[in-house]
């Protein structure tokens, strides 16, 4: 139990360092049990935000936190976390927005404390489901239950962001990273509000600031692109798109990034061929394709409808 709950400590830093050593932990505890059903989980969920974080490639972890989701389950079927993880599977590499659903639901019912549930119920699952309202209060719940995690304070202003609630989400992250100020997703989605609300120079100022923190993150500098093309700074934007396809020589990079960049200096054909591309890889970024601002004006493009109805 020791080795499990410093696998959870280091998965919730959301950083590559932390994730890889989450799973070392994860992996010393069933090394000790192998029918540690909380081990298992916790693995699935370590290989499952090793993708969302574009530390490895989508393809190269689904098999992995399938199968330990499900063995966690296998191994106790009144164990929360295990249907949690097994939840947050079925959201984020099945698409199965319903199956998810009747998860995360029993999850909540074998433990209504579990922050996660509530936490990755809302994230994962409500927000493609365009149930904003339910997510906002799952969101909330799983603050209350876990007030100090700084992951599901910055969550919560990803959920205003959704709702088009910019000044609440401002103001979340501005209590997130009064708490955390380390805590490079919160300089991420400050980014985001602030250039939907136009102030560009203090987006890519909330950009830079957590670059500054997590140097190789692809989600960052992407972001960091996208607004320089909206600030009609297209040399810079162009310089972050070679650095992108400099770094995927290295390692796995999500062709949502460049996607993002892409549209917002009106190449959208080259766009929609990245975002093609990052849905045959099931790329994480998409699953809140139906509330993600940035796509407002896309709704009507067919190809935006092609890829939301196939997911």
């Amino acid at each position: 139990y020791n080795l499990y709950l410093q696998g959870r400590y280091y998965c919730s830093q959301r950083t590559d360092a932390g994730l890889r050593k989450a799973l070392d932990f994860f992996e010393k505890a069933i090394a000790e049990d192998a029918q540690y059903a909380q081990a298992y989980s916790g693995l699935a969920d370590a290989y499952s935000l090793l993708s969302h974080y574009g530390v490895l490639p989508p393809a190269e972890v689904w098999t992995k936190a399938a199968s330990n989701a499900a063995w966690a389950v296998l191994l106790d079927d009144d164990l929360a976390e295990a249907h949690t993880s097994l939840a947050h599977v079925k959201a984020t590499q099945d698409w199965d927005w319903h199956g998810a659903e009747h998860e995360y639901q029993r999850a909540i019912s074998l433990d209504p404390r579990l922050a996660t549930a509530h936490h990755w119920y809302a994230a994962t699952c409500l927000v493609q489901l365009n149930r904003l309202d339910d997510a906002l209060s799952e969101i909330l719940l799983a603050q209350t239950l876990d007030p100090v995690s700084t992951i599901i304070s910055r969550d919560i202003a990803r959920m205003y962001y959704y709702r088009r609630e910019f000044d609440e989400a401002l103001e979340q992250c501005d209590r997130t990273i009064e708490r955390d100020p380390y805590f490079s997703g919160t300089y991420w989605i400050l980014g985001l509000v602030q250039e939907q609300l136009g102030d560009l120079d203090e987006s890519i100022a909330a950009f830079q600031r957590g670059i500054q923190l997590v140097n190789d993150s692809r989600m960052l500098r992407g972001a960091l692109g996208r607004v320089f093309a909206l600030a009609g700074k297209s040399s810079k934007a162009k310089q972050v798109l070679r650095e992108i396809a400099e770094l995927s020589t290295e390692r796995y990079v999500s062709p949502f990034e460049p996607a993002m960049i892409h549209f917002a200096l009106d190449e959208v054909d080259r766009a929609f061929e990245c975002l093609v591309k990052a849905q045959e890889e099931r790329c994480f970024e998409l699953i809140s394709l139906n509330a993600d601002p940035p796509f407002d004006s896309l709704r009507s493009d067919s190809r935006l409808r092609a890829i939301a109805n196939q997911m």
